[in-house]
């Protein structure tokens, strides 16, 4: 049977501000990251990728109190910021609703230059989506990555010798 999932399309002539920028048309949105941070820390990938994540609401509740560390040791292919980003943007042009209400997604298929990774969420107080880090060691029930999967909703598994320490980190 398959599982309902989100389907992400990511395009290399798209920059990560430019990603950011389009969310800030549609509704608040905080960074604190810079357009440059963002464009270089987190580059467009080089030819247009497609990745499916489950369709939840708030990020993987399996990936709860694991640290950007552990799910690297567990293979786990996390959700990189810039998909995190048009996540958002393609849940609420659908729903006109936001994810990550009561948690934050740790986009642990990301690293900024320093090491750091981003996470995302959507801060009812301040009614915006706020785009901020932690370190990779981090981990709480609250923090959780969203794992990439087949097209069926199928966990998928990283070659651990494809992984990368820096930017998108992807396979």
């Amino acid at each position: 049977m398959k599982s309902p999932i989100f389907t992400i399309v990511e395009q290399p002539n798209l920059k990560t501000s430019e990603i950011l920028n389009m969310c800030k048309k549609l509704f608040k949105a905080y960074s604190s990251y810079n357009d440059k941070q963002l464009d270089e820390d987190y580059p467009a990938p080089k030819e247009a990728t497609v990745r499916y994540f489950r369709a939840n609401i708030e990020a993987d509740e399996e990936h709860a109190n694991k640290s950007a560390k552990q799910l690297e040791k567990e293979n786990i292919p996390g959700i990189t910021l810039r998909e995190r980003l048009l996540l958002e943007l393609q849940y609420f042009c659908v729903t006109g609703g936001h994810l990550d209400i009561k948690n934050y997604t740790f986009c642990s298929g990301s690293r900024s230059s320093g090491g750091g990774v981003p996470h995302v969420y959507w801060f009812g107080d301040y009614d915006r989506l706020s785009v901020d880090w932690r370190s990779v060691e981090s981990c709480y029930d609250g923090i959780r990555a969203r794992e990439a999967v087949s097209a069926d909703g199928v966990p998928l598994k990283l070659n651990p010798c494809s992984l990368s320490g820096k930017g998108q980190g992807r396979a």
